[in-house]
């Protein structure tokens, strides 16, 4: 279980921008076989579940200026989806990481948006 749920911190901030290095973007594809359109097409869905990540960001955010954020989103073709990303003060989102949910967080993001659509 999520312990707090940050979504409308993140869509006050959120441009709907994505940044995904080259190097990043095709290690996510080889090792996750996760695509820059699956990404941008879960980043649009309404009920982003969206928690600050739990573990040690290298950089603080002081010197980063941004925070890390992992959202599950869910796709149009109903996958569900994991992303890592670091959302900057001009509302960009560098995205570090994505791949497909596994059973335990796909059931995390159903139960928690269930919460986001009775809002």
């Amino acid at each position: 279980m999520i312990k707090r749920i940050y979504s409308d911190e993140f869509y006050r901030l959120f441009n709907g921008t994505i940044i995904l290095d080259r190097d990043i973007e095709k290690k996510i594809e080889q090792k996750h076989h996760v695509y820059r359109t699956d990404i941008e097409d879960g980043l649009g869905d309404p009920y982003l579940v969206v928690a600050r990540n739990a573990r040690k960001s290298p950089l603080p955010e002081s010197r980063s200026g941004g925070k890390l954020y992992e959202i599950y989103c869910e796709t149009s073709s109903r996958r569900i989806l994991f992303v890592v990303g670091r959302l900057f003060t001009d509302g960009n989102l560098y995205i570090i990481t994505s791949y497909w949910a596994g059973n335990e967080q796909v059931r995390l993001y159903y139960q928690e948006s269930e919460g986001l659509h009775n809002e």
